[in-house]
């Protein structure tokens, strides 16, 4: 990975303007301003932005060297996507995205979004199908032990585990509790949800994001290798 010069700068929190920046946007987000908003876009959200990507991008080869790490492929740009956001040519919040490569269903990756109000970070599967979470559930329950251990050590990280369930326990026969919630998810992501706090304008939330990372190593290697079973795009 090419070295950003904004990469030496370091991560040092983010602006205390950002949050009031996008809560701004819900008005003013409009075409007629958007040269005026890019700016302070730039300025509070992309800039700081990109160094905190620099920062977790060697977290996130650590958890799995084969995820994507190019700025291009992880980083939210500025823009919205106009077939969705007619007249808001620009975001209200961010994200960066360590997904795996070379898949186009059940791709396994790495998370952090932020919006005006929140901040999340853990484990998403992009493009989730109903095979692929049948393939998580069939080695999970192969597996059992090392499943539960590592959702435990989530779990003990602040994380999670989110998503639909089935109305009906379709796991009863499971002992462990934590398991057989995840058991029975029809889709999810494993993640810590926090309010925007002062931890966001300080350095220490790329350590927070980072341990959330690397805490989470052994998980997404259960899944990435249970996903990876029933070969790419099954």
């Amino acid at each position: 990975m090419k070295v950003n010069p904004m990469e030496s700068g370091g991560f040092d929190g983010f602006p205390r303007e950002f949050q009031d920046f996008l809560l701004s946007l819900r008005h003013i987000n409009t075409t007629e301003r958007l040269e005026e908003n890019k700016i302070r876009y730039k300025a509070l959200i992309t800039e700081p932005l990109t160094r905190l990507f620099y920062g977790l991008a060697p977290v996130a080869a650590s958890v799995d060297a084969a995820l994507e790490t190019k700025p291009s492929k992880c980083l939210s740009s500025m823009y919205s996507d106009m077939r969705f956001s007619r007249g808001a040519p620009l975001k209200e919040y961010m994200y960066v995205r360590f997904r795996e490569p070379s898949r186009e269903k059940d791709i396994p990756g790495l998370y952090f979004d932020m919006g005006c109000e929140y901040y999340s970070y853990g484990i998403r599967i992009y493009n989730q199908t109903g095979p692929g979470m049948e393939r998580i559930r069939k080695a999970a329950l192969a597996g059992g032990a090392a499943f539960a251990r590592e959702l435990e050590r989530a779990g003990g990280l602040g994380m999670a585990v989110f998503g639909a369930k089935y109305a009906k326990d379709r796991f009863a026969g499971v002992e462990n509790l934590i398991l057989r919630d995840f058991l029975n998810m029809r889709s999810f992501r494993v993640g810590k949800d926090c309010p925007v706090s002062d931890g966001v304008f300080r350095p220490e939330l790329l350590e927070e994001i980072a341990e959330g990372f690397r805490g989470a190593k052994g998980l997404f290697g259960l899944i990435k290798d249970a996903l990876r079973g029933g070969g790419p795009d099954v």
